[in-house]
Parts: C-alpha cells; structure tokens; sequence
C-alpha cells in the first residue's frame, strides 16, 4: 500500500460515491507528475481539474470557504466575502475568503448545492475531526449538521448517465477516522472510507532523489545521497517516515555539521545524534558475561543467551532476514522459572549495560492488567472515554524512552483472564510497532523486550540437573500456548529459541555469591551518605549467619529478606544509638563482626 494507491483509488471512485472520506495521512505532501512537491489540497485540485467539475470549494474553520462563493446558493447573499475562483486558471490559488466558517452554515449550503441538476460541485471539508463531538455526545445542532450531511449525498435521483461528466461530491479529510461519527459512513452504500497511507520504498526513494542535493551529509563515499553505496539502506532506515518528515529530515540537515546519514536520522527521530546501540564498547561485550554476573548469580545460561542477542544487535545482524529489520525489536527474550530467581534482575542488569541506568528498563506488571479492557492502559482508552487524551502507558513510555528494555513481568497472569491482551504483543514482536488510540505510532526497534513468567514453578521439582529442568519449563511453556490459553501464534512469535528456563538456587555457594553481591550497594549507599566505610570482618561467617534463616525455596528474594532482617536492622539501630556522635567518625572503618550467634558493630578505638 502507498500514499499514491489512495489517490488513485479516490480518482476510481470520485463521482461515483456522493461522499468520500480520506482518513489517515490526509497532512502530508507528495511528488507530481512533473517532480514537484505538492499538498493533499494542491493534488486534489489538481484531480477535480482533471474532472472537470464546474466548481470547487474548500473549507476548514479557520479559512472559511475559498472558491467561487458568488455562485452557492445561500439563504442570505449578504453571508458571501471573498473573490471570484477561476478553476481554469492553473496558477491562481484559491482566496482567503472567510465565509461561511460556522459549520451550520457550512452544511445548509453543501445541502442546497449538492443536488442542482444544472452543475457539479465539489465540497473539500478539511480537519473535519474537529466538526463534530464523539458519537455519543453530539448536542442537538451537530446531530441537525450530520443529518443535512447526509440528506446532500442521498436526497439526489439516483443516476445511470456515462456522459463522462461526474456528479457533485464531497470530499472529506480527517487525520483519524475514529473522531468522525461513525454513524455517518457506517453501512452508508454514498460514502466511501479511504486510508491514505504513508509513503511506501519507491515513493520515499523518488522523493529522496528528488531533494538530492537539499540533503547535506557526510556520505564519504559518493558526492551525493543518491549516489552513496548505502542509499538503498537510507531509504530503509526512513520506513514509516511520511513525505513531510522527509522534507523535514533535509532541512535539519542543513542546520548542522554535515554528519553522516545515521546520525542524521537519530537526531531527527530521537534529538540525539548518537545510537546507545552503535556507542557499545567492543571489549564491554565482550565482557558482557563477567559483568551480568556480578549482579545475576547462577544462570549462565541465560546470560549466555543474552550475550548472543546483544552481539548480534551489536553487529547490525538483527532481523536483517526480513524486509523491516529496523521496525524489529533488537531482542526478544521469554524468561521462565521459579521465582526469585532473578529474572527481573537480569532484565535490570541488561538495561544497566546497554543504556547506562537501571531506570532504563521499564517495567509492567502484568498482574495490574488481568481485568477485561485493561489492555486500554497500554495503549489508552478510545476516544470519547475517560483518559483518552493521556495516551498509553506503554506507548507513553516508549515516546518517552526509545531506547529501553521493556519488562513485562508475569505475563501469565494477564493473558490467563484478559487474553485480549496478547492481540498487542503480536503487533510489537511481528511489526515492531504500536498504534495507539490517538492514532499515533511508536516504534521499538531500539528496544528489548523481555517477558517474565513463573509458569512451572509449582510443577517442576527443584533440582540442580539444568537440562532435565529446562525441558519441563519448555513442555510447560508451550502446552500452555498451545492448549491452555490457545495462542500458538504468540509463541511462534517468540520463537521456542527465545524461551529461556532459569536454574533453581539450590548451590550453598549460589547462595553465598548472592549475598555478597549485595553487600556493595550497602557499603556505598552508607558511605554516601555518611562518610563511614562498612567492613566485614569475616565475609564467609557474616554469609552464613545472614542466610541460615533464609527460605531457599523462594530463591534469591528471600535472601535479600535475610539480609534485611539480619543486618539493615541491627545497622540502623546501631547508627541510631551513635546519631549524635556520628560526625566524629568520617571515613571511620565500621567492622560488622559476628559473635556467640549475633552480629556486633565495632568502631576501631
């Protein structure tokens, strides 16, 4: 589909339905016939030239009507400003008249136009989303506009004539189909819906070739654009661009340093011109392994799985099979096992890597979404209900943070109850897209998504034998896919090599890494914010005391419970008993000793 598939449809069906409706990307421009970049209005001029309609008019509330307003037929002749339009005379634009901009007006007159046997007349409605209030609350005088909107296209004697003359029509242009009343054109055989989409590849690259020179990039290897090795990947990256956004991207390249294509685009799509994707350093990948786990303890596995997808982004290799591989997310990944684990974590951990900050990996609980409609808080509620104009809160979060992992955290318990809510991950792991319901698109193909699920965790017995438990987690995964929820497609969209099964922590010295894997953040966390240096006098007794009590079923999260109960609340009364005193220790050495069962804290004399 393309922007100039519609127009060609519109030029099938003009004068042939009483009433078209261009929905969608009714704001852009495009190339004409003799390479010029034209309007939607300057083309549907053009087309009614074409035609040869005696009259054009065209309307928005701003303008009023521009055309030949001396000929309408109107109630009160006194109600028409404005000049004369010659539709014969190529060069002439229509005038600023300001007539007639109240919409009831604007309806009384296309309602007494439509149907004079002696011409045809074309109505241009423009931003006609803002006529009328949602279905359900249009006051008594927009129902009266709607209900002469559609008397003018009905009320004519139906016609048989091929004479090569085209009956009078209204063309009306809405960015959204949804904000027009739906009664209108519903089951309506005069009225005709046609989305105008966004320019496809051969329509970008003619528009591309066309602002060559406007385009002022570093190519490096050729003297323009068009004639670089990579134009055909230019064209690519600029998938889902309208025309105007092009005309625009050529433009900003003129107000900066000539820079190469790339770091044009992401300056444009994101006001930064460096890719964190493109910015990774090749001895930190490199490394990534021995920096996950310093965080994430005894799951090499599926750090290993992690480390292939990072390098495979990191190489430029991702989704290069299919057309769109930059629309596809950089990694999709289906986490399993029990809880506790360190699912979430290693879905922070990776964030931390890529991006540089924890925050970067946006979380959604899924448990918050299990209730029938509530997929709407993901991409927002339609219009005319309450929160509409708020968006979504995925969409939100991407607009707000391309560059992120994106955690949906125990996706069972949503799909189990409201399995509607699987219809958006389709969509995402298919097109790497997302239209909300203000009909705005956002794109994750800068981002991870990461699914989270405890399915199996009170079927498969906790064990240390990694393969035996990785096939239950696997047969658990896809019979509930395929049988339990029915949805076999979203795991073909996942990929079965995507699903990765996570170890149990059964290891006394899983345990203990753990523990000490957290014991970092406390000692710098009490430094910041006292100036005291914690110290452990015997790290392997100070283990063993924290996790003896520790309930290893529930993984590391009880662990981190230990380390709470067990030492951040001694610490704190500690520290609260030397309040007054604490100043007097600045970059003091605080040893945490344990002794007969117990922990002590000792300053050193």
């Amino acid at each position: 589909m393309s922007l100039e598939h519609g127009f060609n449809r519109l030029k099938r069906e003009i004068g042939v339905k009483r009433c078209i409706i261009l929905d969608g990307n009714t704001s852009d421009v495009s190339l004409n016939d003799k390479k010029q970049i034209e309007s939607i209005k300057e083309r549907l001029v053009a087309i009614l030239k074409e035609y040869k309609y005696d009259e054009y008019y065209y309307w928005d509330r701003v303008d009023g009507m521009q055309g030949n307003v001396e000929l309408l037929e109107v109630a009160d002749e006194s109600d028409v400003e404005g000049e004369a339009y010659n539709l014969d005379d190529e060069d002439e634009a229509l005038p600023q008249s300001g007539a007639f901009k109240d919409p009831s007006e604007l309806f009384n007159i296309v309602f007494k136009n439509m149907n004079d046997e002696g011409s045809n007349v074309a109505f241009v409605l423009n931003w006609a989303q803002y006529i009328f209030g949602s279905n359900e609350q249009l006051d008594d005088n927009e129902r009266n506009n709607l209900t002469l909107l559609g008397k003018a296209i009905r009320d004519r004697p139906v016609s048989y004539r091929n004479d090569g003359t085209h009956e009078s029509t209204i063309i009306i242009l809405v960015n959204n189909i949804a904000h027009f009343p739906i009664s209108f054109y519903q089951n309506n055989p005069e009225v005709s819906v046609i989305t105008l989409q966004k320019p496809d590849r051969l329509e970008r690259q003619a528009l591309v070739k066309n602002l060559n020179y406007a385009f002022n990039i570093d190519t490096k290897d050729a003297a323009s654009i068009v004639k670089s090795e990579k134009f055909s990947e230019y064209i690519d990256m600029m998938e889902g661009f309208t025309n105007r956004e092009i005309v625009q991207m050529a433009k900003l390249s003129q107000k900066v340093d000539s820079i190469a294509f790339d770091k044009l685009y992401y300056l444009f799509k994101y006001g930064e011109k460096d890719n964190p994707w493109e910015k990774l350093d090749y001895q930190a990948v490199k490394n990534i392994k021995g920096t996950l786990s310093e965080r994430v303890v005894g799951q090499e596995e599926a750090i290993e799985k992690i480390e292939k997808m990072v390098i495979k982004a990191y190489m430029g290799l991702t989704g290069i099979h299919k057309g769109s591989s930059r629309q596809m997310p950089k990694g999709t990944l289906f986490f399993v096992g029990p809880t506790g684990v360190g699912k979430t974590e290693l879905s922070k951990a990776l964030a931390q890597f890529l991006f540089g900050d924890d925050q970067a990996c946006i979380r959604f609980d899924m448990s918050e979404y299990s209730q029938e409609n509530s997929d709407q808080k993901l991409i927002g509620a339609p219009p005319g209900y309450v929160g509409y104009e708020e968006g979504g809160q995925l969409t939100n979060a991407i607009k707000e943070k391309p560059f992120s992992v994106i955690l949906f955290d125990e996706i069972e318990k949503a799909a189990r109850s409201n399995p509607k809510i699987l219809d958006i991950f389709l969509q995402i792991l298919e097109d790497g897209r997302l239209t909300d319901s203000r009909g705005e698109t956002v794109h994750f193909g800068e981002s991870v998504i990461i699914f989270t699920s405890n399915l199996g965790s009170s079927e498969v017995q906790a064990q240390s034998n990694h393969e035996k438990v990785s096939k239950e987690f696997f047969s658990i995964v896809k019979r509930y896919f395929d049988e339990e929820i029915g949805r076999p497609e979203l795991l073909g969209r996942l990929g079965y090599k995507n699903i990765v099964p996570f170890n149990f922590i059964l290891d006394k010295d899983f345990q203990s890494r753990i523990a000490l894997s957290k014991l970092k953040p406390i000692q710098d966390r009490l430094y910041d914010k006292y100036k005291i240096k914690l110290h452990f006098s015997d790290e392997k007794a100070f283990v063993d005391h924290v996790i003896k009590d520790a309930d290893l079923s529930k993984g590391g999260r009880d662990i981190l419970n230990a380390i709470n109960d067990n030492l951040l609340n001694a610490l704190a009364m500690f520290l609260f008993e030397h309040k007054e005193n604490l100043d007097l220790y600045e970059d003091a050495t605080l040893n945490v000793v344990v002794k007969e069962g117990a922990l002590t804290f000792e300053f050193p004399e």
